[in-house]
């Protein structure tokens, strides 16, 4: 059976050679029948050693004591203290090597703090919606954006994903499923991308799911796709409406000459078509070669004074008093667009309402009507390119409102609220 191990210092073992040592001398001096008086001066003798011994040994315990402060600091985590170099002599290199030590620990604690603090900036204002969960479901941490969407006004950490996302069947079937990618939320113009991901943490799993909106880069790219597609038709419809036109003109003058009225009414009628078929084009042409807003202050009563030139409607409330930076002539367009919806939507003009609010968000652009609103499908599709359920519509005038909401930055949403449509414009601060 093993002794137990008896934890000492350097200086108790050291007295206990010391002590055993002197025994075993003067034991066997006894043994031979040495004079008392000797035994006496060897008594002292090897007591003036001992303390010679311990006043030389005893700067090497204060170095020891220090360097053993200095290393109980740091495993507290307490990097910006040193070792009292008043203390350290033959210690010294050992002292330096923990000091660099120090300061290298304390520089990767800075640069991990700033990291840190970086990242949950990110997190803290990043669009995308995130949330952690353990390896039971159970939901460990959610940003802003994902409290906003899933949870508004609630702490909703500790709380199972099946609980979270119980108003949204679609999506916690896609994560169930293990499906990544595209997929549709809330009403169909709703776009995310959902990224799962599975990783170790404290040696244990979880899951990291990253939910980043696309419905406004997907529309983008929609209306680049219709722009390039609407070019190239508007040249070559170009190309041939010219010469029908001036051939149309050319006919009808020599039917004219040659008194043949049937003929004259049959070019008359062409060219007629030839113009009307070149303004409906040009619409097309207008949304197509929308340029970039050029920003500048708005005069908002000279705005509403020619837009009622234009249409009846009443202005609710008072006009923006900040100094807007919009383009003037593309937010004129907009408006008129709306105006002219509002009221072919058979809507009496006391009855539209234009309604420009400040928010600390942005400027908010409201146009109601009273003209019974839209179907739920006419709706949904209300801002597709040529999507129209008028007889003569285009399906462009929604679509180029969006086209320029989105070129400054904003949104325009859709609803049917009281007897009539909603229109919402949102330009940010």
């Amino acid at each position: 059976m093993a002794l137990p191990r008896l934890k000492t210092t350097l200086g108790q073992r050291l007295w206990l050679v010391n002590c055993l040592a002197l025994a075993l001398v003067l034991g066997l001096l006894w043994c031979f029948n040495t004079p008392w008086w000797l035994l006496l001066v060897l008594l002292a003798g090897w007591g003036l050693f001992g303390v010679g011994q311990y006043l030389a040994l005893k700067p090497l315990a204060d170095e020891l004591q220090a360097l053993n402060l200095h290393a109980q600091n740091l495993q507290d985590g307490s990097f910006n203290v040193d070792a009292n170099r008043e203390l350290l002599s033959e210690l010294q290199p050992l002292a330096g090597v923990l000091q660099d030590m120090s300061a290298q620990l304390r520089q990767e604690r800075a640069t991990l703090y700033q990291r840190e603090l970086l990242l949950d900036t990110v997190l803290q204002s990043s669009p995308s919606a995130l949330l952690l969960t353990d390896s039971a479901g159970r939901l460990l941490m959610s940003n802003p954006a994902a409290r906003a969407l899933f949870n508004p006004g609630r702490n909703a950490e500790g709380l199972l994903l099946e609980q979270l996302l119980a108003s949204w069947p679609a999506l916690l079937q896609a994560i169930q499923s293990g499906q990544q990618g595209l997929i549709h939320l809330g009403e169909p113009a709703s776009i995310w991308h959902l990224s799962i991901s599975f990783f170790q943490l404290n040696q244990k799993p979880h899951q990291l799911y990253l939910l980043k909106p696309m419905t406004r880069e997907i529309h983008r790219e929609e209306i680049k796709a219709w722009k390039k597609l609407l070019r190239v038709i508007g040249h070559e419809l170009n190309n041939t409406l010219a010469p029908l036109s001036s051939m149309a003109f050319s006919g009808e003058q020599l039917a004219r000459q040659y008194q043949d009225d049937r003929l004259q009414q049959i070019f008359q009628t062409m060219a007629e078509r030839s113009r009307h078929l070149n303004q409906f084009l040009q619409s097309y042409i207008e949304f197509a070669k929308l340029p970039l807003p050029q920003r500048g202050p708005v005069n908002w009563p000279r705005l509403i004074n020619q837009l009622q030139e234009q249409y009846e409607f009443e202005l609710v409330g008072d006009l923006p008093r900040q100094d807007w930076q919009l383009d003037s002539v593309q937010l004129m367009q907009l408006l008129l667009n709306l105006l002219k919806n509002a009221h072919e939507s058979g809507s009496a003009a006391e009855q539209i309402e234009l309604q420009l609010q400040e928010t600390p968000a942005g400027l908010r652009l409201s146009l109601q009507d009273a003209g019974g609103g839209l179907s739920a499908d006419s709706l949904a599709h209300a801002m597709v390119p040529f999507f129209t359920t008028k007889a003569g519509g285009s399906g462009i005038g929604l679509t180029l409102c969006r086209d320029i909401a989105e070129g400054h930055g904003g949104s325009i949403e859709l609803e049917n609220h009281g007897a009539g449509l909603l229109v919402t414009v949102n330009f940010p601060a």
